[in-house]
């Protein structure tokens, strides 16, 4: 890589740039399961999705709703904006 791509990358932050076309049906079945229930309940393979969307800057730990020691999990404007670019809400899934 030439140094002038590795600039640029460092401009635009840590997230991996992916938009809401490319995310997989069980991605938006995560944002959903965040947008209701803030990602309590999820399966092994779901958790596995939840990490490369918080990773990428669509989901976000929740700073409220620690409950029992259970981390809550909340969308960011860009989990929202892929929701709604697909139509799909909190009560889709």
């Amino acid at each position: 890589m030439d140094a002038a791509h590795v600039a640029g990358c460092r401009q635009q932050g840590p997230k991996v740039d992916m938009t809401s076309t490319e995310l997989s049906d069980q991605a938006i079945s995560v944002l959903v399961d965040v947008a209701r229930a803030s990602g309590r309940d999820l399966n092994t393979a779901q958790r596995l999705e939840l990490d490369r969307l918080v990773a990428s800057g669509f989901v976000a730990v929740s700073r409220t709703g620690h409950v029992a020691g259970q981390t809550h999990y909340r969308l960011t404007i860009e989990g929202q904006r892929a929701l709604d670019d697909r139509g799909a809400g909190a009560n889709e899934a």
